[in-house]
């Protein structure tokens, strides 16, 4: 994978067309006197370093991910109502392509269980319209992210790193990607599918934890991380919202896993039949984000009448 300034400026052009801005690092906090003997976060590299190896690793390798996401319906009139939850596998590959910069490729799928359970399903009663809609499956990918000690250059989300912190025995890494963007589904066009504003709001907070012996550790180049995700979104065209008010909200949890062996076998069935794609990334080629991919699907069903 190259490096340089024209990618640099293509993905710069990319976040302008789509209005998706890009993240800037920020500075890392001054760790606590007995950290600095150790662990010097006030430097831009070993700050850097530490954001890579709690996100992803500091050698060229592949890492996978695995989170538990429940998802809920925001009326704007009362409580969120608990929807459904997502099995949610990342795979990012990473390279250190110089001292200060490291590049990712991303792919990320989901398919869906009842509400913190883990009965697969493959539709979704609608609490407000009642109706039975055939659930579309995540899929995302690939993805090329550049990290640098200033600031990361991204396609979509660009997630912006807030200062690192040293809590006890625990670095705590967080970040924060918000976008305004203008729907590719507009009422006029999309009465069923689109949501009440021609304009997404989109808001995704995630914190990484790991132990302050894995980070200053040298040997390690991929910490074992513990993650939580929090989004706030409008409603996915699938839904099929009839234009009402409103979003969903999502709450997550997960960590790295050595191998996608480790997880239970409903989840890798799960994956298997419903986003194989995931579980063959070296082959997955053509560009997939989940908003193209629905209205792809909605112009191929209207096609076939």
């Amino acid at each position: 994978m190259s490096s340089g300034k024209t990618r640099r400026e293509s993905l710069k052009q990319f976040a302008a067309a789509t209005g998706v801005g890009v993240g800037t690092t920020a500075m890392a906090s001054a760790p606590s006197a007995a950290a600095k003997r150790e662990l010097d976060l006030s430097d831009p590299i070993k700050a850097l370093e530490t954001r890579v190896k709690m996100m992803g690793s500091l050698n060229n390798e592949t890492v996978t991910s695995f989170m538990r996401l429940n998802v809920y319906g925001d009326p704007h009139d009362g409580n969120f109502v608990p929807l459904f939850t997502m099995n949610n596998l990342v795979v990012d590959t990473w390279e250190r392509v110089a001292e200060d910069t490291f590049e990712l490729t991303k792919y990320e799928a989901g398919f869906y269980t009842k509400f913190d359970s883990h009965e697969t399903i493959d539709t979704f009663d609608n609490p407000w319209t009642g109706e039975t809609i055939d659930i579309f499956n995540f899929r995302l990918g690939p993805v090329n992210r550049e990290y640098t000690p200033n600031e990361i250059i991204a396609m979509a989300f660009a997630p912006e790193p807030l200062p690192l912190e040293v809590i006890g025995d625990r670095v705590f890494l967080a970040t924060q990607s918000m976008a305004e963007t203008q729907t590719m589904f507009p009422r006029e066009r999309f009465p069923i599918e689109g949501s009440h504003s021609n304009t997404e709001y989109l808001n995704s907070f995630m914190t990484y934890s790991a132990s302050y012996d894995d980070i200053v550790n040298p040997d390690i180049a991929s910490a074992p991380v513990h993650m939580q995700i929090q989004n706030k979104l409008g409603w996915a065209p699938w839904m099929r919202m009839r234009g009402r008010e409103g979003g969903s909200s999502l709450r997550g949890f997960g960590t790295k896993i050595a191998s996608i062996d480790e997880l239970p076998q409903y989840v890798i069935d799960g994956f298997a039949e419903r986003v194989p794609e995931i579980l063959d990334t070296p082959n997955w080629e053509e560009p997939v984000f989940e908003t193209f991919d629905y209205l792809r699907y909605l112009e191929e069903k209207k096609a076939k009448g």
